[in-house]
């Protein structure tokens, strides 16, 4: 994978043998994806690193946030994952839970969307923010203190401001969780955390303090 980021290999290393372990075990792997530019490099370079895209089958991908906009506007979570990991399409026996963010009543779409989790997710994919920030997770935003709720509507400090989010119920319940952490403003957030890490109103990140961080550059 020469001229590939140092650390989407190994990310994609580790992905690959723990849906193959999901699969192998309860015949699929449920996999929740995130937004960001690192996960846009890591998508891209996902579609490469397969042999073929039955490699995907049998992989049920969902969204751990997103923005209240149509599907092909340019801050659609579901706009960059069709473009970056499924340019052709998704694979035949996977399957792609979109979150319909743009719908009137973000209610219904929230509880809608819960019903469509499982139980635990195998993988959980993460980007943080300069700020902290996990999927919607900002700083001091109600929702990090939901403990009924799966998905619920938030309003995010910057634009596009209506969106949905995953809750902590969903990163907690996860089995394996990985928060790309690429540049040293991320890493400074994560050493950051490492302090008065009882504190996520301030630093949601700290929630994962414990999983699986990926840095690089």
């Amino acid at each position: 994978m020469t001229g590939y980021k140092s650390w989407i290999e190994p990310l994609l290393e580790k992905l690959h043998l723990i849906c193959e372990q999901s699969i192998e075990k309860k015949g699929k792997c449920h996999l929740m994806l995130t937004g960001g530019r690192s996960a846009s490099e890591l998508y891209k370079t996902w579609v490469k690193f397969l042999d073929s895209p039955t490699q995907l089958s049998n992989i049920e991908f969902y969204f751990g946030d997103e923005r209240c906009v149509p599907s092909d506007y340019i801050n659609s979570n579901y706009r960059m994952v069709m473009s970056d990991l499924f340019p052709n399409g998704i694979p035949l026996g996977a399957k792609l839970n979109r979150m319909v963010a743009e719908a009137a009543d973000l209610e219904v779409a929230a509880d809608h969307y819960s019903g469509l989790l499982p139980i635990e997710l195998d993988v959980l994919l993460l980007s943080v923010g300069e700020d902290g920030h996990i999927a919607s997770l900002f700083p001091q935003s109600a929702a990090l203190h939901e403990s009924n709720r799966q998905v619920v509507p938030i309003i995010a400090p910057k634009a596009p401001y209506q969106r949905l989010t995953i809750t902590p119920k969903v990163v907690q319940s996860a089995r394996h969780v990985f928060v790309m952490a690429i540049g040293e403003q991320k890493k400074a957030v994560y050493e950051k955390a490492l302090y008065n890490p009882e504190d996520i109103d301030s630093l949601p990140a700290r929630l994962v303090l414990n999983r699986n961080w990926v840095f690089g550059d």
